[in-house]
């Protein structure tokens, strides 16, 4: 067995369960397996971090774990020796870390679909929760060992709200930080980091992780939260970049949260807002996180003054980008000419690729990345997980197998052939760029 990434011994991974209340159990007797797109894989000791402070625990209803039996294969335990009904068990990272492989289970004909979580696999070592994963990105703005004075936060957004009583962001941003407990948002009240400018109630997307909109009926699963339901001035937007960026050393404001739709619709008045920023102050870096549907409104915002731009992906294959953005009166070709045009003009760019192991870091998407790197040399991928059920994900796309490389290798794959591709998590700074 390979020696872990801190170099210490440590017990065999145990296998992990849970009975249908969520309490999770070791599994004596067998070894642990994880799943990497459909396939079941041994566990490796060096693929596994102790589980992050801020991630979460997961009972996976309806999906029986999978175990390896060094005689009989990988097999699925759907009781234990008492006759109870056993789940898969599963972990949630927090943010800042990429996982590399997912539960292992087998679903039932009438499981249910899983809400939108990045479902991560989950093992015990000497009685202590582990994942496989490793960190993606340094940056500590989203750790939850951050925020955790709801005291101290509560006094700064009353000081802002104080402000600025008219202005209809400062309140949602509010409802988001407490509400949802948006680290980002909660960034914002506190003075640091980043803060987020949720502007635009509509998309041009039906993407089928979106977190802020699901028919219910249609996709078995509800939304994380409600979507922004109404559209801020770019006076009240300017005002809320302005607060940020002259109080914070280093900050980022960002268009495009998960909590709105897609921010290209109102390109007109964003480049507005960004205009009346810069008119005032060079302080701070604007970007915009989208969909890139639209390039003339990523020409409009450069031109008035944004500094990045990140456009987000799941995959560099057409047809696997249609199958899950399911995009309205846009195609692919319009989020290249976005590329393009973001590169020509010389900002930052970065795209957000989100992950699934398994199918990201499979062969043929890992040559299809990277011929489109060789195409589109942006500046960063941004290394998300996919909030997603996996199986539903992969049955939508229309998934199509082949030899998965694995993510550590992909990623290591990407810095060797890209030595100039920054890999990481969050938006960053412009006093970052040269880096």
């Amino acid at each position: 067995m390979r020696r872990p990434p801190d170099g210490k011994r440590r017990a065999n991974p145990r296998a992990a369960y849970c009975d249908t209340s969520g309490t999770v159990y070791e599994m004596p007797g067998l070894e642990p397996a994880f799943r990497v797109g459909r396939r079941f894989v041994r566990v490796e000791a060096a693929d596994l971090i102790k589980l992050p402070f801020g991630s979460e625990l997961f009972s996976m209803p309806g999906r029986t774990p999978v175990f390896h039996d060094k005689r009989n294969g990988f097999t699925p335990v759907g009781r234990d020796a008492a006759g109870v009904e056993m789940w898969a068990a599963a972990s949630f990272l927090c943010s800042g870390y990429l996982r590399t492989h997912l539960p292992a289970f087998v679903k039932s004909a009438d499981a249910p679909e899983l809400p939108l979580w990045a479902y991560a696999g989950l093992v015990l070592i000497d009685g202590e929760f582990h994942a496989p994963a490793f960190r993606v990105d340094e940056d500590p703005r989203s750790d939850p060992e951050l925020h955790l004075d709801d005291a101290a936060l509560a006094a700064h957004a009353s000081e802002v709200k104080e402000r600025y009583p008219e202005n209809r962001l400062v309140r949602q941003l509010e409802r988001c930080a407490t509400g949802y407990r948006c680290l980002c948002a909660r960034n914002f009240f506190l003075g640091r980091h980043e803060a987020p400018l949720p502007s635009s109630p509509a998309c041009n997307a039906r993407c089928l992780g979106c977190l802020s909109y699901q028919d219910a009926g249609e996709s078995g699963f509800c939304q994380s939260q409600e979507r922004l339901d109404f559209a801020p001035t770019p006076e009240e937007i300017a005002q809320v970049i302005l607060h940020h960026v002259e109080k914070v050393d280093s900050s980022v404001a960002s268009f495009g949260q998960g909590c709105e739709g897609e921010p290209l619709l109102r390109a007109p008045d964003l480049a507005r807002a960004v205009r009346l920023v810069r008119a005032k102050t060079d302080r701070g870096t604007i970007t915009m996180n989208t969909n890139g549907s639209v390039p003339g409104g990523v020409k409009a915002l450069i031109d008035a003054g944004l500094d990045s731009l990140r456009i987000s992906l799941n995959s560099p294959t057409e047809e696997y980008y249609l199958r899950y953005y399911r995009p309205r009166n846009y195609g692919f070709d319009d989020v290249k000419r976005s590329l393009a045009a973001a590169l020509e003009a010389g900002i930052f760019v970065s795209i957000n690729l989100f992950f699934l192991p398994g199918f990201t870091d499979m062969e043929t998407e890992v040559e299809s990345l990277c011929a489109f790197l060789r195409e589109f040399p942006v500046d960063m991928i941004q290394a998300r997980n996919l909030n997603m059920d996996p199986d539903l994900y992969l049955d939508k796309i229309g998934f199509r197998e082949s030899e998965p490389i694995g993510v550590r290798a992909m990623i290591g794959r990407l810095r060797e052939e890209f030595p100039a591709l920054r890999i990481g998590y969050y938006n960053p700074a412009k006093e970052t760029f040269a880096r």
